[in-house]
């Protein structure tokens, strides 16, 4: 058995030669940074043996990065496994991504024989992660009930805020209804409604929970309130007919992915979820489909 496990990015093993797949203990395809959690796991459970990685193939979105960091011992932010299984890998990893298969041939030179095992046997078990990516852009909620848009709000604070020492913030607009603006910052615990009482949108600048608050339990039923896009609605038809909220037809449009899609990026999001939903269920119904009658 080969002491080589080779991690192909995005390349399935139907997409190498045999002879490459006679020459490795085994192929994990990558496609995210997060599968370098699943190799290690694989590493400790099935291929101890193995004392080389090589990681061949077109690095689209730059995952190898991080799985490659990762393999040489760095415990960073990909990884939700404990770091000491991380640090002891004893590994020799061979960087090949955007290389040829000649090359990767080439490489396979370092293959050997099954040998004594290089890192202990372990059960490894991966973490549940939730985690914090941060946005510094600005963010639209919009919600007809002032407190179930608060309860909103920090949601995504939850979510997407950067941290600093003491708070965690983002710039985040808050429509309530349709009118005038106010722009300010907003501390969505203590200042809430921050205006929105006699303003219909607010840009907070930034909006922010101060860290250590105690905060609001968030329901995800709040997410399945309908609460009517100002934008008007859409019927999927022979086309796709756009109503404003009085019920007057103000576009009739050729009902394609990419029409569909172009509608939907200026909805608000639960608007532009349930525009999709309907949109898949049309595709797959055909001629069986009626909006909203389908579910």
């Amino acid at each position: 058995m080969s002491n080589i496990l080779l991690v192909s990015l995005w390349l399935t093993p139907d997409k190498l030669s045999s002879e490459v797949l006679k020459k490795v203990a085994g192929v994990h395809v990558a496609y995210s940074a997060d599968a370098v959690n699943h190799i290690i796991k694989t590493l400790y459970e099935v291929y101890t043996h193995v004392d080389t990685v090589i990681v061949y193939g077109p690095d689209f979105r730059n995952v190898g990065d991080l799985i490659i960091s990762a393999l040489r011992g760095k415990c960073n932010e990909a990884v939700r496994i404990p770091c000491r299984y991380v640090e002891n890998l004893n590994l020799h990893v061979v960087d090949m991504r955007w290389k040829s298969e000649a090359e990767l041939r080439e490489a396979l030179d370092m293959y050997k024989a099954y040998r004594a095992p290089v890192r202990q046997s372990a059960h490894v078990e991966l973490e549940i992660p939730n985690r914090r990516h941060p946005q510094r852009g600005p963010h639209v909620i919009y919600d007809t009930d002032l407190e179930i848009l608060r309860i909103k709000a920090i949601d995504y604070l939850l979510t997407y805020g950067v941290e600093t020492r003491d708070v965690i913030y983002s710039v985040i607009m808050l429509q309530v209804g349709e009118g005038s603006y106010t722009t300010s910052t907003c501390d969505l615990v203590r200042e809430w409604p921050c205006g929105l009482d006699r303003y219909a949108v607010l840009l907070a600048a930034p909006a922010y929970v101060q860290r250590g608050e105690k905060l609001p339990e968030i329901p995800v039923e709040i997410y399945k309130r309908d609460v009517y896009d100002p934008r008007g609605n859409f019927y999927l038809g022979d086309k796709l007919y756009h109503y404003s909220p009085a019920g007057v037809l103000l576009r009739v449009i050729d009902i394609t992915d990419a029409q569909v899609e172009r509608e939907a990026s200026k909805l608000l999001p639960d608007h532009a979820f349930y525009l999709g939903q309907e949109y898949a269920a049309y595709k797959l119904l055909r001629d069986r489909y009626i909006q909203d009658k389908w579910r």
